[in-house]
């Protein structure tokens, strides 16, 4: 591992970080007006432009720590098997946006009527940023919502009534106590009447609550209750915290890094769980994953001590071993691939990929310092080596 390292110093000596940020305002209409939506695209979006990516989507964009906060963890915690799109909404009456319509008198004197265009709100994103976002850009159908505070209480309010909208749920502090425990009230309603809450295909949600508000945390156990047992035990995969050094103000960031840690294990970090998604997403996505994309992940795998794993994933995508390796692909990925056909025992094909990697070393000599082509040679002879002994 440490002289793979070593290697993508001397074969990557020049990297630039090539992420975006795009603005786009969206007509909304009645009553919700013109809005604004940040997207931020990953670098592997430009550098690979045939890669789909999984989108989330971040309530409270307006303040922007919270949108930068997202996508930098996604970077940080991802380990590039699943760089993503993330998209900003920005509300500039969020209690409005987010929150339902209240059920009792003291609540919208509470917040001086500030409140109750959360179905509005859900028919925005639906109807107008989804297709939006899923024409302009090159997406996989998998959505990640992502709401703090009222931001969760909109994205709890939505798991009850659309479900659909979102496939994977961050709630983070949520306001469970909102119209005197609305949620609670609800959930309790819609589970008598469909004890799976209309949920179709399988959710991964976290949660995560800080001590700071009794009510809050009080609801909130009573709403999770329903989520931990059965029917919606089968149809919800469920993460939760309790942050008791934490308080609302400060929890957002330590939150968001645990969901996405929590949903990186289960859904990327697991062999088997990769496998099936991703063959569930060729089958009913229209999702087609080549050999660069098993090639990388499996690569991924391999560099992380997890050898068995990586050789299961590229034994299910047998038929994407791609036995041509291309000139135009570079020396790093060259080797990289190589190296896990030879650790996987499919010797002839990197036998191809350690000989092109040669050729492409000799033909870039001169943009070398000599020691940079003298560590890449010994390292590729080494690998010949390797092949010849077995």
């Amino acid at each position: 591992m440490k002289r793979l390292l070593l290697l993508y110093l001397l074969l990557y000596t020049s990297i630039s970080f090539g992420q975006s940020i795009d603005t786009l305002a969206i007509d909304a209409g009645f009553p919700l007006g013109s809005r604004k939506v940040v997207i931020y695209l990953p670098e592997a979006y430009k550098v690979d432009p045939e890669r789909k990516f999984e989108v989330a989507y971040v309530l409270d964009a307006q303040q922007r720590e919270i949108f930068d906060a997202v996508h930098s963890t996604i970077s940080f915690q991802s380990y590039n098997l699943a760089p993503m799109i993330v998209v900003g909404i920005i509300s500039e009456n969020r209690n409005k946006d987010f929150l339902p319509a209240n059920k009792h008198k003291e609540t919208l004197q509470e917040l001086r009527g500030q409140l109750g265009n959360a179905d509005a709100f859900q028919q925005f994103i639906s109807n107008n940023v989804f297709p939006l976002i899923e024409k302009k850009y090159r997406t996989i159908p998998t959505r990640i919502g992502i709401g703090f505070s009222n931001g969760g209480t909109f994205l709890n309010y939505t798991l009850l009534t659309k479900p659909e909208m979102f496939d994977v749920y961050f709630s983070i502090d949520a306001n469970f106590n909102y119209d005197r425990g609305q949620l609670v009230d609800k959930i309790v309603v819609e589970s008598s009447k469909n004890g799976t809450l209309g949920i179709n295909s399988k959710k991964f949600y976290y949660t995560c609550q800080t001590p700071m508000n009794e009510n809050w945390l009080t609801n909130s156990k009573k709403f999770n209750s329903f989520l931990e047992k059965e029917p919606l035990k089968d149809k919800i995969v469920f993460k939760q915290d309790i942050f008791e050094n934490e308080s609302h103000q400060t929890v957002f960031q330590i939150g968001v890094m645990n969901a996405f840690k929590e949903y990186f294990k289960y859904q990327f970090f697991n062999s088997e769980n990769l496998i099936t998604y991703y063959k569930s997403l060729e089958k009913n996505g229209g999702i087609n994953f080549g050999s660069k994309d098993i090639n990388r992940i499996a690569v991924t795998f391999l560099n992380n001590g997890l050898k068995q794993d990586a050789k299961k994933i590229v034994t299910s995508f047998q038929d994407r071993l791609d036995r041509n390796p291309s000139e135009n692909t570079s020396l790093l990925d060259l080797f990289e691939t190589g190296n896990l056909y030879l650790e996987l025992g499919f010797n002839p094909i990197a036998l191809d990929y350690f000989r092109l990697t040669e050729k492409l070393l000799e033909k870039n000599r001169q943009k070398m310092s000599i020691e940079e082509y003298n560590y890449g040679k010994q390292m590729i002879t080494n690998k010949l080596k390797q092949i010849k002994a077995k």
